[in-house]
């Protein structure tokens, strides 16, 4: 029972929109919706996120981006029949997730001087939306129908006494263990009911911000560092009106929770002849350590859930490359890959530890300039995921998935572009086992968004 609360609060700590990590974020621009491969950019503010010391190779000038993502998805988990509570009528039980994410914002600048550049980044680099199952989720439907089970062995149990002890004359305490039982009883079908009929709202966003310089040391070698902010913030609420049976004292058990974090970010961008790119970029670990509050719900203390609790859910550190070839005049092809050190992260939560292996994505694409009033790209993107069979979530299944984005960019007036694009990510299901029940886990998004970049380039 312990663990099994364990397995479901741990899966609590985020409601990903889109990660090609099981927390990092990747999608942070237009740009990386209409071609995922983003990591030897030079040219767009963009690059002060996914290819920091390219910064200093673009035009000189001020350069501001700004965008939004509109997120359509659907998270599925079905468990499967033949588990050990199909007599309480739980054997064949699927969940979904539909909510629509609107506001998905991103932002970037990046101000280049000769040698020199300072970019700065702002948006989602983790969570990102929220998921809301109206009918739970198998993970919580096997967390009370697993508590039941252990009250109705409870109350065999003190039944069996209470029958013993009236055989033997003791009506006294046949009393005491038939009120037990029947105490026991109550609680355990009280229990199959939530287990039957619950809901289950989670929300994580983690904002964040990143500031650096950059520097061209030579005509085709330059380095960058940055420092980065991050800021998340949880909410889950659990709803059932057979909680106010179980002693509760409302419908609904509830927590909040934020943390915060400093970390570094560092880059080299090679070009070693004029048509080619190569880029080395490194994220250290964004250790956030979060801290509880707004508990609300005598059971969530079953749970360990209390105000002023602190546990860490860590962005592991992450390696990108890049390399780039402009292959004729209009066209520009690029090639990244990154890497998620995840088992040196501590992607924890209330009061579970995940246990994934390190996961890991590669993107191919091209950007070709029509003419001089539009452009058009298009990319594919691999994830492989470090998920095990029994280390994943019902809220937000990770997935190994394969993306295709692609998009237009259109420049109306010297110095404005307008961009518009659309990434389609087919995720592959998996099945992940709770305590030996099966439970089928699905996914899929598209993301479309909408961006503006000006570039003031006599500042």
């Amino acid at each position: 029972m312990k663990k099994l609360v364990l397995t479901v609060i741990a899966a609590l700590s985020t409601a990903a929109v889109f990660a090609s990590g099981v927390e990092n974020k990747t999608n942070m621009s237009t740009g990386y919706l209409r071609n995922p491969s983003r990591n030897t950019e030079a040219k767009r503010p963009e690059a002060s996120y996914y290819n920091v010391a390219g910064t200093v190779f673009m035009e000189d000038g001020l350069y501001l981006e700004a965008g939004n993502q509109f997120v359509f998805k659907e998270y599925g988990n079905e468990l499967q029949t033949g588990n050990a509570y199909a007599s309480y009528g739980i054997n064949d039980y699927y969940s979904n997730d539909e909510t629509t994410v609107w506001v998905y914002p991103d932002a970037d600048f990046v101000y280049k001087r000769g040698k020199f550049a300072v970019f700065g980044n702002f948006g989602v680099y983790a969570g990102g939306g929220s998921l809301s199952y109206s009918e739970g989720t198998s993970a919580t439907t096997l967390l009370f129908a697993s508590a039941a089970l252990d009250y109705q062995t409870q109350a065999t149990q003190a039944y069996t006494a209470a029958a013993a002890y009236t055989a033997a004359g003791d009506s006294t305490t046949a009393a005491a263990y038939t009120a037990a039982g029947d105490q026991a009883s109550g609680a355990a079908t009280a229990l199959v009911g939530a287990a039957t009929n619950h809901s289950l709202d989670v929300t994580s966003i983690t904002y964040g911000g990143q500031l650096g310089v950059a520097y061209m040391f030579l005509d085709n070698l330059s380095f960058a560092a940055g420092l980065r902010y991050v800021h998340g913030t949880q909410s889950m609420e659990i709803q059932s009106a057979y909680f106010t049976s179980l002693g509760n004292g409302s419908d609904s058990i509830s927590y909040e929770a934020n943390g915060y974090t400093v970390s570094g970010v560092f880059g080299i961008h090679y070009r070693p002849i004029e048509e080619v790119d190569l880029a080395v970029q490194f994220q250290s670990k964004s250790s956030v350590k979060y801290e509880v509050t707004e508990v609300k719900g005598a059971l969530a203390s079953s749970f360990g859930i209390y105000d002023g609790k602190t546990f860490h859910t860590d962005l592991p550190a992450a390696l990108n490359l890049g390399a780039g070839w402009q292959v004729i005049e209009p066209v520009y092809v690029s090639a990244s890959f990154n890497y998620y050190f995840n088992k040196f992260a501590n992607q924890d939560s209330i009061l579970g530890e995940t246990d994934y292996d390190d996961s890991w994505e590669v993107a191919l694409g091209a950007d070709w300039d029509i003419c001089k009033w539009v452009s058009y790209s298009l990319g594919i993107q691999y994830g492989k995921q470090g998920t095990k069979d029994d280390s994943n979530s019902t809220f937000n299944p990770v997935l190994d998935s394969f993306c295709v984005g692609t998009g237009f960019e259109v420049y109306p007036v010297e110095n404005l572009t307008v961009t518009a694009s659309c990434l389609w990510a087919k995720y592959f299901d998996t099945d992940y086992y709770i305590e030996g029940n099966k439970t089928e886990l699905s996914k899929s998004v598209t993301n479309l968004s909408l961006g503006v970049t000006y570039v003031f380039p006599n500042l």
